[in-house]
């Protein structure tokens, strides 16, 4: 599948392209596992079929030869691939797509009156090299991010089995050496401190574990919501960071009801953020207290966080666009994360300095277009 970043390249391209070409049609299409798809279509016409198969079909014969196309008044077989688009024609350009080991394509121009000229083929063979250069590299730059992503993850992964390594299990193995000495000992007053001392210890462990586990999948978000899983995450705030955390929740514009349910993969992107950016103010905006809300207001949910603390460094939004996946993640994974989770929700996120001081982070979600609401 194309990236949404891909798409939005494509069909920015495309509508250059036709306008370069003074074009009725234009399309880019893009290889993928044995199968041409329709990257963008820009001007007059609706395409039929928008996947078609390379073999066994006369646009993947065309994209088979790897040679340019020049076609006036297309009829027969010439006009075959024209048909499985559901495209009509007076004169057609077709020029092949190379990306050096990113996938091939075609470029496809149409006139419904009027022919091409020479200056018109030599137009589109600089445009496709264009196309193919500019994908080539947005895809070099996605390979890129989603490596660095699954070495974050990887790293956060490795972090967790730290935390249970050198917290929990070594805890529990003093434990279990505590009731063994005492056994040895065979001294009944030996082994009932032993046992009392095991059994407070045990309940220290299980309370560390009850801190850990919403970190990795919050019960309360699949179980009772988003207001009780976000007001969870203000609790622990509190009690292990001492940052004083207020919460305004509104979901009333949701289905009527104050508690109502978002979709799941929704509900889940807003907690994230939410956490994430607790997670930002406790380690590093020296702050003493926050601020969450979230609310649906004009077809749209809004979370955001802010607090009192030092603000952005000098006083700059941060611009993920001008920094490389590697300066992104010196910082850690979480402001690339949360920009990732933002985008594939298709929502937006804002960092910027919060109104007296501080830092705000905003996420807004159009509602448009997603799944209702589902029952609690």
């Amino acid at each position: 599948m194309l990236a949404g970043s891909e798409l939005w390249l494509l069909r920015l391209m495309a509508d250059r392209g036709r306008a370069l070409l003074d074009a009725d049609t234009l399309l880019i299409l893009v290889e993928e596992k044995g199968e041409l798809r329709v990257g963008a279509h820009s001007g007059e016409g609706s395409v039929r079929l928008r996947i078609m198969p390379v073999q066994g079909s006369a646009l993947g014969e065309l994209y088979l030869t790897g040679r340019p196309l020049s076609l006036e008044r297309p009829r027969g077989r010439e006009a075959a691939w024209l048909h499985e688009l559901g495209l009509e024609a007076r004169a057609a350009l077709a020029e092949p797509l190379s990306m050096e080991g990113h996938g091939g394509g075609l470029v496809i121009a149409l006139r419904r009156g009027g022919g091409f000229r020479g200056p018109d083929r030599q137009a589109l063979a600089a445009f496709a090299e264009s196309v193919a250069q500019r994908l080539a590299a947005e895809r070099s730059v996605e390979i890129k991010r989603l490596r660095f992503g699954m070495e974050a993850r990887e790293r956060e992964r490795a972090r967790w089995a730290r935390e249970i390594h050198d917290e929990t299990v070594q805890g529990l193995g003093a434990l279990r050496l505590k009731l063994a000495n005492a056994r040895e000992a065979g001294d009944a007053d030996a082994i009932s401190g032993a046992v009392d001392a095991v059994l407070e210890g045990l309940g220290l462990e299980i309370e560390g574990l009850r801190h850990l586990i919403p970190e990795l999948r919050p019960a309360a978000l699949d179980d009772l919501g988003l207001r009780a899983a976000v007001e969870a995450l203000a609790r622990r705030a509190q009690a292990i960071d001492a940052l004083d955390v207020s919460t305004e929740i509104d979901l009333t514009g949701v289905d009527g009801d104050g508690d109502g349910r978002l979709d799941p993969e929704l509900e889940s992107t807003l907690y994230r953020v939410v956490q994430e950016a607790l997670t930002n103010v406790s380690r590093h905006a020296q702050a003493s207290s926050a601020v969450v809300r979230v609310h649906v207001r004009d077809g749209a949910v809004r979370a955001s966080v802010s607090d009192d603390g030092r603000g952005l460094p000098g006083g700059r939004v941060p611009d993920p666009a001008a920094r490389s996946p590697e300066e992104q993640l010196k910082g850690g994974f979480g402001m690339s994360g949360m920009r990732e989770r933002a985008e594939l929700v298709g929502g937006e996120l804002v960092v910027e300095p919060a109104p007296g001081g501080g830092t705000l982070v905003r996420l807004t979600v159009p509602l448009a277009g997603r799944a209702a609401a589902v029952a609690g």
